[in-house]
């Protein structure tokens, strides 16, 4: 009876493995197509085909010009430095029509205030001073307050579009995680992205938009009204929200990292034990099933480290556009307020200063919440293990 077991074993090992022997016997090209064509297999298999079209048209376009066809790890590791930093670089630009017309209409502005305040003086005018500045900052609102109304918006749209993307990827990943072993990291990484998933978008809709609103509503107020100083409060608001942030980001980001370690060794000492027992109690080919074992979660891993790199390089893209337009805002911004200052234009400097706040501050959310997506995927990418 032995025997006859022994020797079924045997057979169907033989018919199980005639077809790897042959392609490794036939060269590597025979291997890779194998490898690719079971890559593909477990990508359609695991929904990761489907999450370019939980992407924006914006995204999407972006990742086509550089090369990417969806979560195929040949097409991301295709990427050139030269094509990436292009791309960034033509993001950048792509932004740069807004906030160089805004900046061409403050100096225009700032330019007839200096010079109705020359010809104040040389009049001897004096009580035209506070007129001629209250007058320059409701202009200077006008062309300030409705574009960073509106990059606010697309902060919040950007957020909520992100947390969907985070939540279409977290089933395909946990469940590509459990393929591949790794049943007590993919718990660990699911519960705690599907909270911060929900956490941005909940934050976004009802928090972020209405704070930076009045934000923006009390640095206009305290610029169009010296007498009402709201410098300071404005001020310390500006720092509790990028404290806050960044408290969330590192309590976060130590969660999880705490979390992957202990997962990380659990599933590997569990991989360990199946591949020994596999091993040993299988007669005759259990070393050769336990090579199949490893050789299986290795593919499947490949395949995890495939849709997480998309995931990082799609998640990157989603925050660019709006990040890119944050920061030429506050360029621009910095430098009219320091032209305002040259012309001893107060009133319309701190406006302008304020304004800049605002979207620094819009900046640090948008940064952190891109930095948590980042961080959380990479952490479980080194410590979940990919190899």
């Amino acid at each position: 009876m032995k025997k006859a077991v022994c020797l079924i074993f045997a057979l169907a090992a033989v018919t199980l493995f005639s077809h790897s022997v042959s392609a490794a016997s036939g060269g590597s090209s025979s291997s890779a197509g194998v490898a690719g064509q079971f890559y593909e297999d477990q990508m359609k298999q695991s929904g990761a085909d489907d999450l370019p079209d939980s992407l924006s048209q914006e995204t999407k376009k972006i990742l086509d010009d550089l090369g990417v066809e969806g979560t195929d790890w040949n097409s991301i590791a295709s990427i050139s430095p030269q094509n990436y930093f292009q791309k960034i670089l033509g993001v950048f630009s792509g932004q740069m029509k807004s906030p160089f017309k805004t900046l061409c209409g403050i100096i225009a502005v700032i330019l007839l205030c200096a010079l109705l305040n020359g010809m104040k003086l040389s009049f001897g005018d004096r009580p035209m001073s506070g007129v001629i500045g209250l007058v320059g900052t409701l202009c200077i609102c006008t062309i300030v307050v409705a574009p960073i109304v509106s990059c606010i918006h697309d902060a919040a749209d950007v957020l909520t579009a992100a947390s969907g993307f985070l939540l279409a990827c977290i089933p395909v990943l946990t469940g590509i995680m459990i393929a591949a072993g790794q049943p007590a990291s993919a718990g660990s990484y699911h519960i705690l992205m599907l909270a911060a998933g929900n956490t941005v978008s909940i934050l976004s809709s009802h928090f972020f938009i209405p704070l930076l609103n009045i934000f923006l509503a009390l640095s206009v107020v305290s610029a169009v009204s010296p007498g009402i100083h709201m410098n300071g409060l404005c001020a310390a608001l500006n720092k509790i929200i990028k404290w806050i942030m960044g408290l969330c980001m590192t309590l976060f980001t130590s969660l999880i990292t705490m979390h992957s370690v202990v997962a990380s060794s659990l599933d590997n000492t569990s991989s360990k034990a199946a591949k020994f027992v596999v091993s040993s109690f299988v007669p005759v080919v259990g070393n050769a099933l336990g090579e199949a074992l490893q050789t299986v979660t290795g593919c499947v891993k490949l395949l995890k480290s495939g849709v997480s790199a998309f995931g990082l390089l799609a998640g990157m893209f989603i925050f660019l556009p709006v990040i890119a337009e944050c920061f030429l805002w506050i360029l621009t911004l910095n430098l009219c307020s320091g032209i305002g200052q040259i012309f001893d234009l107060d009133e319309i400097s701190s406006l302008l200063k304020a304004s800049a706040d605002v979207v620094s501050t819009m900046l640090a959310i948008l940064l952190c919440s891109m930095m948590i997506l980042i961080i959380s995927t990479v952490v479980m990418l080194i410590i979940g293990g990919v190899k």
